[in-house]
């Protein structure tokens, strides 16, 4: 295969490949969500530590007070997840969107991407992907919480919320319940401006 071919086939092929393209990404957003899932969530996990992190640790429904919560779900490597960020930040830093309103980034692949990475991306000034709001950085494996029950789920976090994909986006309400859920890979706000009716 001649050089122009082969660079031809590549260039075909990260064209079709959808969002993120690590293979692990893909792999776990086709994993089957049970039907057992709880229909009611929180979650408890580290921070990255920050001052607007609100602590090293953060419950998301005892931070929420009641109110809905915006998830936003992200991965470093995440074009998508980026450009929410960025967008939301500057939504923010326009005025547009309250200093209080509840967004919390949750990043989605523990297993191979450290906290110092999600850090760097997404909990650093120096960068345009900086949250200006909590990050929280779960531990691979660590189950989110069955609020009816009171008690940790036999899931982990990802596959509680139903393995969102990234970026995604799920607005909890005070009591944990998924009100609304979109999936779409660039900031655009006509989405932007549905989910913030529910907050």
């Amino acid at each position: 295969m001649s050089h122009k071919a082969k660079s031809l086939f590549v260039a075909i092929v990260i064209l079709f490949l959808p969002g993120c393209t690590d293979p692990q990404i893909i792999e776990d957003e086709n994993v089957e969500v049970p039907d057992t899932l709880p229909e009611y969530l929180n979650l408890e996990a580290e921070t990255a530590g920050r001052e607007i992190d609100r602590g090293q640790t953060i419950n998301i429904l005892e931070d929420a007070n009641g109110q809905n919560t915006l998830l936003l779900w992200v991965s470093t490597g995440c074009t998508g997840c980026h450009d929410w960020t960025e967008v939301i930040a500057e939504e923010m830093r326009n005025g547009n969107i309250s200093n209080d309103t509840r967004i919390i980034t949750v990043h989605r692949y523990p297993s191979f991407e450290s906290k110092e990475e999600v850090i760097s991306v997404y909990a650093s000034e120096n960068e345009s992907t900086e949250s200006l709001w909590p990050v929280v950085i779960p531990n691979e494996g660590q189950p989110a919480i069955d609020v009816e029950m009171d008690q940790e789920t036999e899931y982990d976090y990802a596959k509680a919320f139903g393995n969102p994909a990234t970026p995604s986006l799920t607005i909890l309400d005070g009591d944990g319940k998924t009100i609304w859920k979109n999936k779409t890979y660039w900031a655009n706000q006509s989405v932007l401006d549905e989910a913030l009716e529910y907050l």
